[in-house]
């Protein structure tokens, strides 16, 4: 674990700054969805949503940038990316930044309308854990899959990526359908929405109540 988070912490400011504004296309179908659907549980009305994993809160831009009528409370362990983030939304009394470990959440407070994981929970180290500290924030957990929980088998890669610094190790998530579903009963889930789009991303809604 504190591998990985060396790794997300090594991050320049330029990289933190420009981190996923620039690529990630063939995925801006799922981000659409993910908005779309916040958009209509919203209803006009303003709502309350904390994503995990939240970098430097490129999500929160293109929420906002879509007009949708919320608070945002992005939490994660990068300062780097944190910091890139506080930044672009400095002196926005509906959005707000903190620093923790998505995994336990020990340092939040408050329920929300939605949870969001956008393209982190097959990054974790243990995505169960982490759903069952978002579960006591609230009703809806929403999870933008890059990687289905599709697979026969559940698998863990561990893959690298390049930050101008030389590669930097990341975990990668293959989730097989029978460990989602334990985890979903465990959760209590008592629905799960799924949208597809034509590329392999997804995304889940999870209701409890």
């Amino acid at each position: 674990m504190s591998k990985l988070r060396d790794s997300w912490n090594a991050f320049s400011p330029d990289i933190s700054a420009a981190y996923l504004k620039t690529f990630g296309h063939p995925s801006l179908d799922s981000k659409l969805v993910l908005a779309d659907v916040l958009a209509e549980a919203a209803g006009g009305r303003r709502i309350e949503v904390m994503e995990l994993g939240c970098g430097n809160g490129q999500l929160a831009e293109y929420l906002f940038g879509h007009g949708l009528n919320c608070t945002y409370t992005g939490v994660d362990f990068s300062e780097p990316l944190l910091e890139a983030g506080r930044k672009v939304f400095a002196g926005n009394e509906r959005v707000r930044f903190i620093s923790g470990d998505i995994e336990v959440l020990d340092n939040i407070s408050g329920r929300f309308d939605f949870v969001i994981y956008s393209h982190v929970i097959e990054m974790l180290a243990s995505p169960e854990r982490s759903l069952r500290a978002a579960r006591r924030f609230t009703d809806r957990i929403l999870i933008r899959f890059f990687e289905p929980p599709d697979f026969d088998n559940t698998t863990v890669e561990l893959q690298e990526m390049n930050l101008g610094k030389g590669p930097v190790p990341y975990v990668r998530w293959k989730m097989g359908r029978n460990f989602y579903r334990l985890i979903l009963a465990e959760l209590g889930a008592t629905r799960v929405d799924v949208y597809r789009t034509p590329t392999k991303d997804q995304v889940h809604v999870l209701h409890f109540v």
